[in-house]
């Protein structure tokens, strides 16, 4: 094959809407992950393990309103849009709909969690700090992710995120200097997607259609009774994701949350290399499953035998350059991370796994009942081990406790799209 024709191949390849959407997608996750994760160096230094691991806490406290608030729209409103992108009256009702919902969860969750730090003595003497993360809330509801991925517009949001995370990194350089700036430093490491809406608004870009369209208290219903198998499916997952972070602080201490953090913020950088691809294939998967189911699955197996392989080398060149990257990252004190993040590395392939067999596979299929029970299992089984893990083993625990849960996860679902597949397999062959 001649240059020419090898370049034209390639640049046919990139035009197409899939591969521009995962492209667009792994520029937003590289800074998303990759900025934090090299700001870790200079704020572990900057602000001490102590004030580090106090915004850790208060991230994972609110990130409970986080979970609750999107309650699963990521999915199935980017589902629902996907369908009916042609239909400007359509999107414009599921954006508002949703968006309304999204806001009465946030109250709620707000004076939940109000409500807990002022019962809770250890809670209520860092509420500031806690009040100040509550930014990450408001920018899950202010930057509507499922909207632009519905749409397929995701390109937009690579530059619009890209310009937040950017911002975002200059200012805590700039502002953050003690362990006195505490405060500020939670509240600009929470405020990134509330940066995005900035730099879209400067970029002339709108976060919403241009049709308004007033939801009544039906819609709101509707859109929550829509969104309530993802949402128990989101929640369980927050039971072995920022309930290991939140058990290990009350146990453990601040600085135990800080050890713990640096290692999942590595492996969540690798992690994150996964979510492009099947954030850019699921409107896509949505589409197929609905028209063509056998085109569907042969997109999700080509995805999968590139993407397994591939995440699965680097999880294992990750435990065996685990001494080097913290070493770099938080310096000779922390050699306690080692082995956080070697226990932590099998995550990512068990993640890419369940990913592609949660979103792509079992929601497009009709499986979030079965999808809910496997989460609320998973969950629950994590919940169990949890507290006993963390008392014996404490930062290392934390993560034996969540690799035990991201294990379990795929296995089931693989499990259950069989037994599917085998007894729809017998129902066509019946008519």
């Amino acid at each position: 094959m001649s240059y020419r024709v090898a370049k034209q191949a390639l640049l046919q390849t990139l035009r197409r809407p899939l591969v521009g959407n995962a492209l667009s997608l792994y520029a937003v996750q590289g800074l998303n992950f990759l900025v934090p994760l090299l700001l870790v160096p200079y704020l572990l230094r900057v602000l001490g393990p102590r004030s580090y691991g106090a915004i850790i806490f208060a991230q994972a406290l609110m990130g409970y309103a986080v979970v609750v608030t999107e309650y699963g729209f990521n999915l199935t409103a980017a589902r629902d849009i996907s369908i009916v992108r042609n239909d400007a009256r359509a999107v414009a009702k599921i954006y508002w709909k949703t968006t309304a919902a999204k806001l009465l969860l946030a109250l709620v969750s707000f004076i939940v969690i109000a409500v807990i730090v002022l019962l809770t003595p250890a809670l209520r003497q860092s509420w500031a700090v806690t009040a100040c993360c509550g930014t990450m809330v408001l920018g899950s509801i202010a930057f509507p992710q499922w909207y632009f991925q519905g749409l397929e517009r995701l390109r937009e949001t690579a530059v619009i995120q890209a310009l937040a995370k950017i911002v975002t990194a200059l200012a805590v350089l700039a502002v953050v200097h003690s362990p006195a700036d505490v405060l500020p430093a939670a509240f600009i490491l929470s405020a990134s997607q509330l940066a995005g809406v900035a730099a879209a608004s400067c970029l002339g870009k709108s976060v919403a259609p241009k049709l308004f369209f007033r939801p009544t208290a039906a819609d709101v219903r509707d859109a929550l009774a829509s969104g309530w198998h993802m949402f128990v499916s989101g929640a369980s997952v927050t039971l072995y994701g920022y309930t290991n972070t939140f058990i290990l602080g009350l146990i453990c201490g601040e600085q135990a949350v800080a050890i713990y953090n640096v290692g999942y913020r590595v492996v969540f950088a690798l992690q994150s290399l996964v979510s492009p691809v099947t954030q850019a294939i699921y409107p896509r998967a949505s589409m197929l499953f609905d028209k063509d189911p056998a085109q569907a699955w042969l997109l999700i197996t080509r995805v999968a035998r590139v993407l397994m392989p591939a995440v699965a080398a680097a999880s294992v060149l990750l435990a065996v350059l685990a001494p080097y990257i913290v070493d770099v990252l938080a310096g000779q004190g922390y050699a306690a991370v080692v082995p956080v993040l070697r226990i932590l590395c099998i995550v990512p392939v068990c993640v890419t796994a369940a990913q592609l067999l949660a979103q792509c596979v079992m929601v497009n299929n009709g499986l979030t009942g079965p999808l809910v029970r496997i989460y609320l299992g998973v969950g629950l089984i994590n919940l169990v081990v949890l507290p006993g893990l963390v008392w014996e083993f404490a930062a290392n625990g934390a993560a034996l406790s969540l690799v035990l849960a991201e294990l379990a996860g795929p296995v089931l679902m693989a499990r259950c799209i069989a037994r599917h597949r085998r007894t729809t397999l017998a129902t066509e062959l019946v008519h």
